[in-house]
């Protein structure tokens, strides 16, 4: 673990990236902000030494900003730690409303996509609308002049103000998110059960140029669990690819193969740190 007094994450207090932040350590300062950006942009400003962002769901994919971020030659930052928290919705109103005839429900987009089959079996007709975070919800609520509801995590049940309507609507009861842990320093350790994550692009289209950059990985048998493309924004058609491969980057087998690949596209290493073991 890195050695830092702040640890930033997606705000307030009962969300699941302050959740996942008590996960990983107590000994850090938590330092909530009302949004992924702002969480990613507190590394640039030296506010925290390094932050925890959810970067993929099980259901909804991969947190986009992240991705970006990353990516962004210009940010120079590293995952040093990985941590998976299993995401159990619950769905809640407010004391005050009697009935369930709601206007509206509230929720951060990744838990309303994620509760899908749930509101369109329940709540088809009701209008969605957005918070910074499962957290923010239920101040969104009490705030909005209507009757509603709003999706939260299970321990807002033992709020006074709210009725539990019902628990564990995610669309996929297996629900997983996985937190990356970002910082300005990089992972000196290698634990001999790591993972390096890493970005490549190519400056022109060609066959089989991707082929080419991953044959590396088969030739030296690395194996590779995960590749994800995003586009660069710079014209259509371009892309970069996320890739996970196990091992660390200091490894003499990687190190050399990720030589290789740098001399056909462009690569920047992400980082590389432990497996997360549950």
């Amino acid at each position: 673990m890195v050695n830092s007094s702040n640890i930033g994450y997606l705000g307030p207090k009962g969300t699941y990236s302050s959740k996942a932040s008590e996960l990983y350590s107590t000994k850090l300062n938590q330092v909530p902000f009302n949004s992924i950006n702002e969480v990613l942009g507190s590394l640039k400003d030296k506010t925290c030494d390094l932050v925890i962002v959810p970067l993929e769901n099980s259901i909804q994919g991969s947190i986009v900003e992240v991705l970006d971020f990353l990516a962004d030659e210009e940010n120079n930052y590293n995952i040093v730690d990985e941590l998976n928290l299993n995401i159990n919705h619950s769905i809640y109103t407010l004391k005050r409303f009697n009935n369930h005839n709601f206007e509206v429900i509230f929720s951060h987009p990744q838990a309303l996509g994620q509760c899908y089959k749930y509101i369109n079996n329940n709540y088809a007709n009701v209008e969605l609308k957005i918070s910074n975070s499962t957290a923010d919800s239920i101040n969104d609520l009490e705030e909005y002049n209507a009757p509603g509801a709003f999706i939260g995590p299970p321990w807002l049940k033992d709020n006074e103000k709210v009725i539990l309507i019902g628990e564990n609507i995610q669309s996929v009861k297996n629900n997983v998110t996985r937190f990356v842990i970002i910082s300005n320093d990089f992972r000196k350790e290698i634990t001999h059960n790591d993972k390096t994550s890493l970005v490549i692009s190519f400056n022109g289209d060609s066959p089989g140029s991707l082929y080419n950059a991953l044959e590396p990985f088969a030739v030296s048998q690395i194996n590779m669990t995960k590749i994800e493309s995003r586009p660069t924004k710079e014209k259509l058609g371009n892309y970069y690819f996320f890739i996970d491969v196990e091992g660390n980057a200091k490894d003499e087998k990687l190190s050399s193969c990720l030589s290789k690949i740098e001399k056909i596209c462009n690569l920047k290493i992400l980082g590389s740190y432990p497996i997360f073991k549950g």
